[in-house]
């Protein structure tokens, strides 16, 4: 009897030894408890449309003819065009200005009309990254304060350029102010930001393919044949083609957490992204003193992908529309993103559209990906993007350059009627046609200390 209680004593203490080393070859499956990765719990308790009522009426809806004609209807004229014309550039150069950058869109772009060259000459060749990272010299400019004035270059850059044929700006990010400068100096940005900088051929291969297929959805796009991109990049987009809109949904771990936002995901959601706030910044985030209702309320919660589905539907968007997914991840994965599915069944992406072998340049690059959808998204009819950012900044700039249609959601207003819960269909649709009749692509005039990149008028357009 004896060696049988010490027989169950040992099996359970080897149980309870188990138990305890799981989370160590397990470590996913408590993720929520220790480091700040997805939860598994919450794919097992996916998260479940907050809107349901809403979201039925909007899988019944019917729009006319008339609406669906307003609703593609291009920009009108808004007198406003590019008066881009600076003075020309000197025949001969004085040296070379050299920057090293660390990721983003303009890595993927290249000079058209303005001199950049990818690779030094060879008597500069000694000009490197760990160059610089070894010692002070005498050519790196460290000291570039931000939004500095013309003339701090005037005098802090120019001399060395004068002297040793080049200097290097490291880091270089917003390193010219947008104030007090002289508007030759203005234009010349915008002509740089808006014209002569352009997308590597690669990217703007691929870019024309997914515009293409998009706008001529047949079975032909479809084959992904090796030797397609190369067939549909000759096509004239100007021929009569599908209308298509681009949505930039911005929804990854690092903005749902930071946002401190309730996105219906139950406890382990919340744990999960409690714990990555803590992870990530230590908790400090401003947003963590708010309730969920007055974050919302103030239109600081990024919407979701059920949320901005009932944006398009509630404008009008029926679910015949085409509509391209710009985003990297979304959090949730595709338990987030099934209801706008469902809305809008024509849903495309950059894996549906192209074959693997056409995607393998960009793939698991971050800013290839968001380079080719930054291209696919200035030639679609439409844009609207989820939240801003630093791509919705970029892209709403240059849309507006080029007076096309781009639908900036009203947050707040977006907010409060989603906090609603016995709002009907109408109401809804109603509020949100009335609320985005002038977030359309109406010429906003740039105010002191915003980005000519965002807002290009007046210093980048010429009113007529």
């Amino acid at each position: 009897m004896n060696q049988i209680l010490r027989n169950r004593h040992r099996q359970g203490a080897m149980a309870s030894l188990f138990v305890l080393l799981l989370p160590i070859f397990f470590p996913s499956l408590f993720a929520p408890l220790s480091h700040a990765s997805p939860s598994v719990f919450l794919e097992w308790n996916a998260p479940k449309p907050r809107h349901m009522r809403l979201i039925k009426s909007a899988l019944q809806r019917e729009t006319s003819n008339a609406q669906q004609t307003d609703l593609w209807l291009p920009l009108e004229n808004q007198g406003w065009s590019s008066c881009v014309e600076p003075p020309k550039a000197p025949e001969k150069s004085q040296g070379y200005i050299q920057v090293f950058l660390d990721g983003g869109l303009n890595q993927q772009r290249m000079g058209d009309d303005v001199s950049i060259v990818k690779e030094l000459p060879d008597e500069f060749s000694w000009s490197t990254r760990e160059y610089y990272a070894t010692a002070i010299r005498a050519t790196r400019i460290k000291t570039a304060p931000v939004h500095a004035s013309a003339n701090w270059y005037i005098e802090n850059v120019l001399p060395v350029v004068q002297s040793y044929g080049i200097a290097a700006i490291a880091p270089f990010s917003h390193r010219l102010a947008f104030d007090n400068l002289p508007m030759e100096l203005q234009r010349l940005r915008c002509k740089v930001n808006f014209q002569a900088l352009v997308f590597v051929p690669h990217i703007r291969a691929l870019g024309d393919a997914l515009v293409s297929r998009l706008r001529y959805p047949s079975d032909e796009n479809k084959a992904f044949d090796n030797g397609y991109l190369q067939k549909v990049t000759g096509r004239q987009h100007k021929q009569r083609g599908g209308k298509f809109v681009v949505l930039h949904l911005r929804f990854d771990k690092d903005m749902a957490a930071h946002s401190a936002c309730d996105f219906g995901g139950g406890k382990a959601e919340k744990l999960a992204l409690a714990k990555y706030r803590q992870v990530m910044w230590q908790g400090r985030v401003l947003n963590s003193q708010f309730t969920d209702e007055e974050l919302r309320s103030q239109g600081r919660c990024p919407l979701t992908p059920e949320e901005i589905g009932l944006l398009l539907a509630a404008l009008g968007f029926n679910n015949n529309t085409r509509l391209y997914l710009a985003s990297h991840k979304v959090y949730g994965g595709e338990a987030r993103i099934s209801t706008l599915r469902k809305l809008f069944p024509l849903m495309e992406d950059k894996k549906s559209l192209a074959s693997s072998e056409e995607r393998a340049q960009i793939k698991g690059k971050a800013s290839l990906l968001a380079a080719v959808d930054y291209y696919v998204s200035m030639h679609s009819d439409i844009f609207i993007s989820a939240s801003p950012g630093n791509m919705h900044n970029a892209l709403v700039g240059h849309r507006t350059y080029e007076n096309l249609k781009t639908i900036r959601p009203n947050m707040a207003l977006l907010g409060q009627l989603f906090l609603n819960k016995s709002m009907e269909w109408p109401e809804l649709q109603e509020a949100v046609v009335e609320g985005h009749a002038n977030r359309q692509g109406q010429i906003r005039l740039r105010k002191p200390n915003q980005s000519i990149y965002t807002y290009p008028a007046p210093d980048c357009m010429c009113s007529s």
